[in-house]
């Protein structure tokens, strides 16, 4: 992976991986309850739980890959589209995040459960394998062995998204207004960053 190519993948995965989904949402309410620093924890599990569904997507790659390249161009194809897709139903049908705001007393709990709670949250959501298959081929070049190159997309994958859980966990009450106040503004934008996101995709790659 180029340079160019690997800051093309953090900007595009910067911009999707801040729009609030599961596991930003949960990462918020547990700062309004237990604190931000505990929910560090709630973190560790999201990124763990997205590592091992980033690795089964490359273990599936690169089964694709060793079939034929025109069965993976097949998926980059589908990936742009799966990418549309869900950016066009993101913009079109916003649904109002509904979050409880009623503790108003920091409670305790211990981080494992925390830890838990963040990785059941991330593993369960189905959505996170579709993502990840729709992206990753994007930035994978078939000519170079696959491992070096999951090297440095899965660690910056995971990075972005630990950073952004953080922040919004650090900044929780104003995320919490905002959220409240304009979620179908919040996904419009998320939906329109991905249909472009996925267009520009696919031209650079073609």
């Amino acid at each position: 992976m180029t340079v160019d190519t690997w800051l093309i993948f953090i900007t595009t995965s910067l911009i999707l991986t801040v729009t609030p989904g599961p596991s930003i949402i949960l990462a918020v309410v547990h700062s309004v309850k237990f604190g931000p620093k505990v929910t560090l924890f709630t973190a560790l599990g999201d990124i763990s739980a997205n590592f091992i569904q980033m690795t089964l997507v490359a273990i599936s790659l690169g089964a694709l890959i060793s079939i034929s390249d025109i069965v993976f161009m097949v998926i980059k194809w589908f990936g742009v589209a799966t990418l549309c897709y869900m950016g066009g139903k993101m913009y079109f049908t916003p649904k109002r995040l509904e979050i409880s705001n009623s503790c108003s007393i920091r409670q305790t709990i211990s981080p494992y459960k925390l830890y838990i709670s963040g990785f059941v949250v991330a593993i369960s959501n189905p959505k996170a394998i579709v993502f990840f298959t729709a992206l990753l081929p994007q930035f994978i070049d078939t000519t170079k062995p696959l491992l070096a190159q999951m090297m440095i997309i899965c660690p910056t994958i995971v990075t972005l998204d630990f950073i952004c859980v953080m922040v919004y966990a650090i900044t929780a009450n104003r995320f919490l207004r905002l959220i409240h106040k304009a979620p179908q503004y919040l996904n419009r934008l998320g939906g329109l960053t991905l249909i472009v996101a996925a267009i520009m995709l696919s031209i650079s790659s073609y």
